[in-house]
């Protein structure tokens, strides 16, 4: 059972799964900011995994509705983490039926949102059409080992027939929609999940830390465009904090919560 509560937007559930954590070192966050991350730490201790670091939560998203089962990213799979488990679960996925799911999105290809999406080879959700932004697909082409990428492994989604790669921002099914956010990868996408008067956007890695929801202008070196990254961050947070949405961040340790004018609200 995962460590976060479901959370209801209308008529759809959505499920955090989480396969663990990791830290990550805050000497690489916000290049050329000074940050008071001791206020930082009093506001989200969540964020926060000893001294000098940050918990890098690994999350995917289960939304389940009247149009079915879409699964927002799906873990690393076999790549495993960029450093150590500080914790991981193995039974992390266990309550969903893979033959089940009718939609995945991968918000982008790194490894930590894609490498699930194909087990031993075959496709992992056998079912389920595979929505890729083809800036993504194209980019991570000639993608090595270092590039941290699962594009290769999608290879198999390709050549199952079960890979859409439509760029265009549009319902992928009813109440589930595909935005193109660039700037993190080229194809970076997130998701808005609305039902009558409820909407939730998930993020994707829009943010990392909450700090970036105070501050979306602020460049990230974990894009690859920081520029247009925030860019795409500035245009969608501020969206969601005026239309008073509902935010999921795969990488938060407590990933739902709120951007107000003063930054993050869990």
């Amino acid at each position: 059972m995962s460590h976060v509560e479901p959370v209801r937007v209308g008529r759809y559930e959505v499920e955090t799964v989480c396969e663990g954590f990791a830290p990550l070192p805050l000497d690489d966050e916000c290049p050329a900011r000074v940050v008071d991350w001791a206020t930082e730490r009093a506001a989200h201790p969540w964020a926060f995994h000893g001294v000098d670091s940050w918990a890098w939560h690994v999350h995917a998203f289960v939304v389940r509705g009247p149009s079915g089962v879409t699964l927002v990213d799906s873990g690393v799979g076999a790549f495993g983490p960029w450093r150590p488990w500080a914790w991981n679960d193995p039974d992390a996925w266990k309550g969903l039926d893979p033959a089940g799911v009718d939609h995945v999105v991968l918000t982008h290809l790194h490894a930590d949102h894609a490498g699930g999406a194909v087990v031993a080879g075959l496709p992992r959700f056998p079912n389920a059409v595979v929505h890729v932004h083809p800036g993504d697909w194209s980019w991570f082409a000639n993608a090595g080992d270092d590039d941290y990428s699962a594009r290769r492994a999608l290879a198999a989604v390709e050549q199952a027939g079960s890979l859409d790669l439509d760029g265009a921002d549009r319902e992928i099914s009813p109440g589930i929609s595909v935005r193109h956010t660039p700037g993190h990868t080229p194809g970076h996408r997130s998701v808005v999940v609305s039902d009558g008067d409820d909407t939730l956007l998930i993020t994707g890695d829009l943010l990392h830390l909450p700090i970036q929801a105070a501050h979306p202008e602020w460049a990230s070196n974990h894009d690859e465009d920081p520029r247009i990254a925030a860019v795409s961050r500035q245009l969608t947070l501020w969206r969601a904090a005026d239309a008073g949405w509902l935010v999921a961040v795969n990488h938060f340790a407590a990933p739902f919560g709120r951007v107000v004018a003063e930054g993050w609200r869990d």
